[in-house]
């Protein structure tokens, strides 16, 4: 039986095949809706090898794009405020002891960051965004996971290993009001259980000391308007 391909679907496998190729040449790809730049459309910081990237904008508006490079001893700096036009800023040494993830905002101007041999924890500030600062810190959980817990303050959960039980997990509050100096508001050994309340912001911690809450009072006070709106 003869087959017939009509040329509409000719000239889709035709278009395919076509924008396969240009990717794969690093040209620039289009389509009606979006564009996309390769390493070869990008300045050449941008080609080179980077570990992990964070983005930083400024109250002005502007956005800087800071790539980890050379096992985190320097970060490549690329101002993407305009996406369409990309500039080279430059080169920053950062002196960071291995390689790290970038894991916590802690304002608008610094960021946690854990290094990836498991040695611990520490800030750069971005404040001269062509100068970033590494601070070092010290009495942090690690390894640790890291999350928000108020607009303040990071929450650090860590255990002795991976293969110990839950009970063995430590907890760690840390204020970060001023990022420089992250100060450690309470540290819980052999916690058994955790139990969240998320309407008011409370955590429940239960360990062989007794049972530990770690309050929100502003959520508190959010929480007790809505009720008494209902009410």
């Amino acid at each position: 039986m003869k087959v017939s391909i009509s040329a509409a679907l000719v000239f889709a496998v035709f278009a395919a095949t076509t924008t396969a190729q240009a990717a794969a040449n690093g040209a620039k790809t289009r389509s009606t809706s979006v564009v996309i730049d390769s390493p070869a459309d990008l300045p050449e910081l941008a080609q080179r090898r980077s570990e992990a990237m964070y983005l930083h904008s400024t109250g002005s508006g502007q956005a800087f794009l800071y790539l980890e490079q050379d096992q985190g001893r320097t970060l490549a700096i690329l101002d993407v405020t305009d996406p369409a036009s990309i500039r080279e800023v430059g080169r920053a040494s950062l002196g960071a002891q291995s390689s790290y993830d970038f894991v916590q905002a802690l304002d608008n101007s610094a960021v946690l960051i854990r290094f990836r041999d498991r040695s611990g924890y520490a800030i750069v500030n971005f404040r001269k965004y062509k100068q970033p600062v590494l601070i070092a810190t010290a009495g942090l959980l690690n390894p640790a996971s890291v999350q928000p817990f108020g607009q303040r303050t990071l929450l650090l959960t860590s255990a002795n290993s991976a293969v110990t039980p839950a009970q063995d997990s430590q907890y760690q509050l840390i204020d970060v009001s001023n990022p420089s100096k992250p100060a450690s508001l309470v540290v819980l050994q052999g916690v058994k259980q955790r139990l969240d309340r998320p309407d008011t912001g409370t955590l429940f911690l239960l360990n062989n000391e007794g049972l530990t809450v770690i309050r929100h009072p502003s959520m508190e006070e959010v929480y007790q308007l809505e009720m008494n709106q209902t009410n």
